[in-house]
């Protein structure tokens, strides 16, 4: 049985322990700071994101510098046929060795997020992004569009604690998505035939789970009621490669039914299909008349005020499924935030607690997050962590905060653009580009024999002040600027010490001693200095902790 009563009190151990899953790590004056206050009421801030200052990251985000640059990529004004995208800056408008970069670049958007999971003062917000873009997989390889895909993302960071329900639609409705799992060619008009690909995935992967509550009518009335549902552009937002004017990409996308009626991108909108060719009138793809969908009736042709056609019968999964989607979510958030080893009770006792919160996530988040299961020291370091927030909670923990990045010259942001390409990928988690619509696979499925060295090279590039060079001409330049003295509000007298802060910093699960022993004895074989080969030394600890078996556990 889980027991999601509160916690009344808690200490710095059970602080980092909510901090590392429940965002990227905290470090050890933070944590203290927060183990003073009620558990209930910081909690609660930390999911809500109260009490944040989030002025200095809204700046930076906004500057047209891009925070993510590496030398020899600047911000660049418009240019005549192209567009800027304000809403979602960072990887869209650069130059690269003086002249205008297509923005459809992957590794560039993979790095916009990395920066914000590293610095953005709402962490938690950040992790329930990530937690959704494994459950709700899109990926960039079949969308082309990082823009896309990013506005995805601002979705699922602005509504991951909504009901799950409204997310469902939400998700439903997405550009990025409607390519995906192929809505844009869902067409149930007269004779044609519904492509059923979302209908099955929406159930099987994204609410209630294989074969559980649903069957094959099921998805084939669904796919009817969803026909027609993609996306226009609006002219603003045709964004047109500088180099190849032919080439165009939607910075930006519109939902809508297509059932013939207007484009509401307006009479100089376009089809998602067509960026050359404005449309004032859509195709029509939408089926008509009533469907039988889990044993009830909905009229697909219209639809309940506030709603689109065919909505209603995507809320209605939820509704009618309540015992089997709560389960399915239980599932999920146990894997993520507390166990992999849950019984089948903990799960019914999570799975019930969501239906009594009528699926409010961020009620039932709370509840989960202050409760005695999920603080049981059995499910300290009981999971391994993946490889993106593994790396994000490592730079967040040995590198600066913003304003002193910000504050250096040349600015000390880190150069996510180079690291998440390939690493991210290699170490088993290509962000905003799963293989495939059912996500990754958490905990022990993130190790193998090919990912932990991939890791080390993560763990190198954060801990070891490795440089790249890039550019023509060629430009050297350290992966992430950190300062080892740093690390150390009070220089160290010992290697014991050096190891102490390294632990407090990283928090691996417990170290054996013996293991600890040989590392400062084969780092520090004679007398302990700390000087400029001592720092060094000290990265190196640093790198042997977060490659360590305990340093993948959180």
């Amino acid at each position: 049985m889980a027991d999601l009563t509160a916690i009344g009190s808690w200490d710095l151990a059970a602080v980092q322990h909510f901090a590392r899953r429940a965002g990227f790590g905290i470090g050890p004056e933070a944590a203290a700071a927060l183990a003073a206050q009620s558990p209930g009421t910081a909690v609660d801030a930390w999911i809500d994101g109260t009490g944040l200052d989030t002025s200095l990251f809204d700046a930076v985000w906004a500057d047209r510098a891009d925070p993510v640059a590496a030398p020899g990529i600047t911000a660049s004004t418009t240019v005549p046929g192209s567009v800027d995208v304000p809403a979602v800056p960072g990887p869209h408008r650069y130059l690269v060795d003086g002249a205008e970069a297509w923005r459809n670049d992957l590794a560039r958007g993979q790095a916009s997020w990395a920066f914000r999971m590293q610095f953005h003062p709402y962490a938690f917000r950040e992790r329930m992004a990530l937690f959704w873009h494994n459950l709700f997989a899109t990926g960039w390889h079949k969308v082309n569009n990082v823009a896309l895909m990013l506005k995805q993302i601002a979705m699922l960071r602005a509504h991951g604690l909504d009901r799950f329900d409204d997310l469902l639609v939400l998700v439903s409705k997405d550009p990025a998505m409607c390519l995906w799992l192929d809505s844009v060619l869902n067409n149930a008009n007269g004779s044609a035939i519904p492509n059923e690909n979302y209908a099955r995935e929406v159930m099987e992967l994204y609410s209630l789970g294989a074969d559980n509550g649903y069957n094959q009518v099921d998805i084939a009335q669904l796919a009817r009621a969803l026909s027609g549902w993609s996306f226009t552009v609006r002219a603003a937002d045709v964004a047109v490669n500088p180099a190849s004017p032919n080439q165009r990409v939607a910075a930006d996308g519109l939902f809508a039914v297509y059932d013939g009626g207007a484009n509401p991108a307006g009479a100089d909108g376009y089809a998602w299909y067509n960026l050359s060719q404005a449309r004032a009138t859509l195709p029509d793809q939408h089926g008509t008349g009533t469907i039988a969908f889990l044993g009830q009736s909905f009229d697909i042709a219209t639809a309940p005020a506030g709603m689109m056609p065919g909505e209603d019968a995507v809320r209605s999964i939820v509704a009618s499924r309540p015992q089997n989607c709560s389960e399915f979510l239980a599932n999920r958030l146990l894997t993520h935030f507390v166990t992999a080893r849950f019984t089948a009770p903990d799960r019914d006792d999570v799975a019930a607690m969501i239906r009594a919160q009528g699926f409010d996530l961020r009620a039932a988040m709370k509840l989960l997050l202050k409760s005695r299961y999920f603080f049981d020291a059995a499910h300290r370091f009981a999971l391994v962590e993946g490889p993106v927030s593994w790396t994000a909670r490592a730079a967040r923990m040995l590198g600066p905060a913003l304003a002193p990045a910000d504050a250096a010259s040349p600015k000390g942001f880190p150069s996510w653009a180079l690291v998440v390409n390939p690493y991210f990928d290699l170490a088993g988690m290509k962000l905003l580009d799963p293989n495939g619509p059912n996500g990754w696979k958490e905990d022990a499925s993130w190790l193998n024999s090919n990912t932990i060295r991939y890791r080390a090279k993560l763990a190198a590039a954060v801990a070891l002040a490795e440089t790249a060079t890039t550019g023509s001409p060629a430009v050297k330049y350290t992966l992430f600027p950190t300062d080892a003295a740093a690390w150390f509000p009070v220089p160290p007298t010992s290697p014991t010490e050096v190891f102490d802060r390294l632990v407090a910093l990283l928090q691996p699960a417990p170290i054996p001693d013996p293991v600890r022993a040989a590392w400062l004895a084969a780092l520090w074989p004679g007398t302990f200095t700390w000087d400029a080969a001592g720092q060094t030394r000290a990265r190196e600890l640093a790198f042997l902790v977060l490659c360590s078996p305990a340093g993948q556990l959180y």
